[in-house]
């Protein structure tokens, strides 16, 4: 085989591989009693908020969860009420873009189901960011993550420069290497109800 050839093949390897712990994790991960979900978001939320990244960032984006994803309502209301900013995320065609959100603002339902800040709410520039909470799936301690497929925050990552950027998963989606591919961005920090680690 040639390099091409073989690089064709680990590539191929690797994007299965991929989609096979994505279907595990789901998978593991809903079937997750809700009070176990809660009670696991709540000790992510506290190392989240112990962390002095997150206590230097005038302006935190978070997701909107859904299902038996980490619960970041708790993080969004204590970021409010600690004074900071708080942004979501709102699919526009490939990318996300990101727009203020406050305690009384209506979400939407967007792209995939996910709740969505409305499209007149006031728009934030990845650069305004200091610290930004990412999905995962998966994730491994170099800050590799498996997401849902899309690609939105490994074209969103390296828009926000100057964000600490903090995969949350519950401890068990913790594993040992992420079957990275070329395109996949590591965040800085990775966040369980177990344990903060700083990429590798």
């Amino acid at each position: 085989m040639t390099t091409d050839e073989t690089e064709h093949a680990e590539s191929l390897l690797r994007r299965r591989a991929k989609q096979a712990l994505r279907d595990r994790m789901r998978s593991v991960r809903e079937a997750l009693p809700g009070v176990a979900c809660d009670a696991r978001s709540s000790e992510i939320t506290r190392r989240l908020f112990a962390l002095v990244e997150f206590e230097r960032a005038s302006t935190v984006l978070a997701f909107a969860s859904i299902r038996n994803e980490v619960r970041t309502q708790p993080f969004m209301q204590a970021a409010w009420a600690a004074g900071k900013r708080v942004a979501l995320p709102r699919v526009v065609g490939d990318e996300l873009r990101l727009y203020l959100v406050g305690p009384e603002t209506v979400l939407l339902d967007g792209a995939f189901s996910v709740p969505e800040p409305p499209e007149a709410a006031a728009q934030v520039e990845p650069n305004d960011v200091g610290f930004a909470l990412v999905p995962a799936l998966a994730v491994d301690p170099r800050g590799y993550r498996i997401g849902y497929g899309g690609g939105y925050y490994d074209r969103l990552i390296p828009r926000l420069r100057t964000a600490c950027t903090c995969a949350v998963a519950y401890h068990f989606q913790l594993i040992a290497e992420v079957p990275n591919l070329s395109f996949d961005v590591a965040v800085d920090l990775v966040v369980t109800d177990e344990c903060v680690l700083r990429a590798e």
